[in-house]
């Protein structure tokens, strides 16, 4: 009988640590993801405001050209959350937002990761 018992104790230890590193991985995979997706939207922003501030595009079109990347990206970006300043050679772009990182299947967020970004018109000669 105690050899049953230690056999089905180990395969419940076992079961548990793969259940803990599931959630770990799952865990540092959305945290990766979320970063490599925010990295990816300040690449944009530098390129957009570069953009937009030699073509003096309005605030209204900046905002929206985000959000639609932000989109794409699957970030959790509100419109309220773009700050979109001057025109041309005095635009600057500012954004703020927050990423929850989830536990898998609960859908309950165990850690929030709050990214911001400033980017002003550069003029390149």
């Amino acid at each position: 009988m105690g050899i049953g018992t230690s056999a089905n104790g180990k395969r419940l230890v076992l079961l548990l640590w793969i259940l803990v590193g599931f959630f770990y991985f799952y865990l540092s995979f959305d945290y990766i993801r979320a970063s490599m997706n925010d990295e990816s939207l300040a690449d944009y922003l530098q390129y957009l405001v570069q953009i937009a501030g030699t073509e003096q595009r309005p605030a209204k079109e900046i905002r929206t050209l985000i959000l639609l990347k932000a989109e794409q990206l699957e970030l959790p970006v509100r419109s309220e959350q773009i700050r979109v300043l001057g025109i041309g050679d005095t635009l600057k772009v500012s954004l703020n937002y927050q990423v929850d990182i989830q536990i898998p299947v609960l859908q309950t967020a165990v850690y929030s990761k709050q990214f911001e970004h400033t980017v002003r018109y550069r003029r390149i000669y």
